[in-house]
């Protein structure tokens, strides 16, 4: 069956922002252009750049026209248990790390609660923001928080993670995380995660718990992270 004449146009602009005639932050020819163009109607063309604009390859900009946005970064940590490193290669990007922190502290209530541990315990707490290069300007794409137990990772504090995967690390330690509970919420982020992303204190952020056991039931992990909501999508994959 031949497709409607606005998925058409909708996959004939498509196209052409993959193969980038037209790039990034660029303006797409005129409704008048594109309707003589694709030899279409204005309302089949503009029920074509609604789908594209739902997909979030454009955005309208009043009296200006028409432009290609910046493709949101596609997260998969929903979907399956990896480390964000490999998660990048896979998708063929370099990732960047920043250590922002990296201590041992005592675990809080939340934190304790969260590894299972008693509030005098310790942990060590691991910072990091994460860069993907070729994307969204090279804006930091997450900002994250692991507690690990001080007492099953005591020389963690001593590893330069800038380079290094922890769950690599934690594969060769026999440690690795073979289950993971997450919950994410949307929510305004702290100050200081805002400031770090480089987004203003108004934009909301996906914020996702997480809490990593090993093959045994222990908790071996408990990270925090924020993902601006403006430049993430995520994939979830339900089988029955």
């Amino acid at each position: 069956m031949a497709k409607a004449l606005h998925e058409q146009a909708a996959e004939y602009i498509r196209t052409n922002i993959q193969n980038g005639t037209y790039p990034v932050g660029g303006q797409i020819p005129t409704e008048n252009e594109l309707t003589e163009l694709l030899g279409i109607s204005r309302p089949t063309l503009r029920l074509a750049l609604e789908r594209l604009k739902q997909e979030g390859l454009l955005m309208r900009v009043k009296v200006k026209g028409t432009f290609v946005r910046q493709p949101k970064v596609l997260h998969e940590s929903t979907r399956f248990i990896t480390g964000y490193r490999a998660e990048a290669a896979k998708h063929h990007c370099t990732m960047r790390t920043r250590v922002l922190e990296l201590n041992v502290q005592t675990a809080d209530a939340h934190v304790a609660a969260a590894l299972g541990l008693s509030e005098k315990e310790k942990v060590t707490r691991l910072t990091r923001l994460r860069h993907l290069e070729g994307t969204s300007n090279e804006a930091p794409v997450l900002y994250t928080t692991v507690f690990v137990p001080h007492s099953l990772f005591p020389d963690m504090e001593t590893l330069d993670f800038t380079d290094l995967s922890f769950y690599d690390i934690l594969a060769q330690r026999n440690m690795d995380v073979r289950r993971a509970v997450r919950r994410l919420e949307v929510m305004m982020p702290p100050s200081e995660v805002s400031a770090a992303l480089g987004i203003t204190p108004f934009e909301p952020c996906v914020f996702i718990s997480s809490t990593g056991y090993t093959a045994s039931g222990a908790a071996i992990e408990y990270a925090e992270s924020y993902y601006p909501a403006s430049s993430s999508s995520f994939l979830i994959e339900v089988n029955r």
